[in-house]
């Protein structure tokens, strides 16, 4: 849950956020309402520590040690 809390700390979906802060933001609103992830826009666009959350967060998902709920 490490990486959740990362991007959620991350996460800014307003007008004035950085290209990383929507990022974040737009990839647990997608997560959260399961629709696909855009990695060609949304992932290039954190920063290191962003893109390490992903990969984790996505590895816990696929292997069962996070559910969808989880993200809630």
């Amino acid at each position: 849950m490490e990486a959740v809390s990362t991007l959620r700390g991350m996460a800014r979906g307003h007008p004035g956020a950085s290209s990383g802060e929507r990022a974040a933001w737009e990839i647990l609103k997608n997560l959260t309402d399961r629709r696909p992830l855009d990695f060609s826009d949304c992932f290039v666009r954190l920063d290191g520590t962003g893109k390490r959350a992903v990969v984790i967060l996505l590895v816990d998902l696929a292997t069962g040690k996070t559910g969808l709920s989880d993200l809630h």
